[in-house]
């Protein structure tokens, strides 16, 4: 993955939170090619997964300390249907 990322910081919110975060970022328009989204707890990142996986979005995951990093490959990013 290209080292030109955007960081989206939602630690501290329970699932949906940092999913709607992202999407209301999403919307807004993120300029870079991967978006890096920071959680607090596993529940979210599975959820994130997931959401990326059904628009067609490659995800890496990682462990930082106590936070949860789901990395996200925008370039084959398909809006919802």
């Amino acid at each position: 993955m290209s080292n030109i990322e955007e960081k989206i910081l939602a630690k501290g919110l329970s699932p949906p939170g940092p999913l709607l975060v992202v999407k209301k970022r999403l919307q807004e328009g993120i300029k870079a090619p991967h978006v890096r989204i920071i959680v607090s707890n596993p529940e979210s990142v599975d959820e994130l997964v997931a959401y990326f996986r059904e628009r067609g979005v490659e995800t890496t995951t990682d462990r930082a300390g106590e936070d949860y990093h789901v990395i996200a490959d925008l370039t084959t990013f398909r809006e919802e249907v």
